[in-house]
């Protein structure tokens, strides 16, 4: 099968899996506690999207399972991901804050209704397990695996964060105009490019799984946007998770990448 037609149905097969778990786990939770409901949606998430990718890199690519090992030294990787999350997520903020564009304090990515043990292990559900996880096995797994098979490595770097960033135009971000929603969608091109880095420089996708899901818990929690100022600090946001990037690929020049 062409690489175009295998991330099609990558793609389409994710969009599809996230949807049908996500819609009947809100059915079958729908009397249990949030915290526990998030949890038990998050893990079928995962669990889904992990035997999708793994049924497309047998059956279509026809190759062996060699995208992820669960071992020792993965839960090490994911918190340093998610450390190094915080920092870019910190920097971030502190130039938004310092333009005019937020303020410091507790953003929403808490919500207030919950307690915070709640709130936390919901956060680490939502980001680690409906978004890390099964995302970065999709694109910097088998997207980007799939590009640099027919691409050098910065290409398919770039192609991949090309597309991560264009799902988000759809995606639930806050923002309410077109204008708006294109600017996320450049973020998360920035978002997709330091997340490719961290597969290369890795050569795993632990890291990466890491820094997504800090990234995603961190980025709001920092610093309160400003209203008026969303398309300004989401370019913030992208300046940031780009520099970044391009500081880690330059530092991983002195060594072979791998994927």
């Amino acid at each position: 099968m062409h690489i175009s037609l295998r991330i099609l149905l990558a793609l389409l097969g994710f969009i599809v899996t996230i949807l049908a778990i996500a819609g009947v786990a809100q059915l079958a939770t729908a009397s249990w506690p949030p915290v526990v409901a998030i949890a038990v949606a998050g893990t079928a998430v995962s669990a889904g999207v992990l035997w999708l990718v793994r049924l497309l890199r047998r059956r279509v690519d026809r190759k062996p399972w060699d995208l992820l090992t669960f071992d020792r030294t993965a839960l090490p990787v994911v918190v340093c991901g998610i450390a190094l999350a915080a920092v870019v997520a910190l920097a971030g903020g502190a130039v938004s804050v310092w333009l005019g564009f937020a303020d410091w304090g507790l953003g929403d990515a808490v919500p207030a209704e919950l307690s915070r043990p709640a709130a936390i292990i919901s956060l680490a559900a939502t980001t680690l397990l409906v978004q890390g996880f099964p995302e970065e096995l999709v694109f910097r797994g088998y997207v980007l695996g799939n590009l640099h098979e027919r691409l050098p490595l910065w290409g398919a770097v770039v192609v991949s964060s090309l597309i991560f960033g264009s799902i988000h135009v759809v995606s639930r971000s806050g923002a309410t105009t077109i204008s708006e929603r294109l600017v996320y969608a450049v973020m998360a091109i920035g978002f997709g490019l330091a997340l490719a880095v961290c597969r290369t420089v890795s050569g795993s996708l632990w890291l990466g799984i890491g820094f997504h899901a800090g990234h995603d818990a961190f980025v709001r929690m920092f610093v309160t946007v400003r209203p008026d100022a969303f398309i300004a600090a989401q370019l913030v946001t992208f300046g940031a998770l780009a520099t970044a990037a391009a500081v880690a690929w330059r530092a991983s020049r002195r060594t072979p990448a791998t994927l």
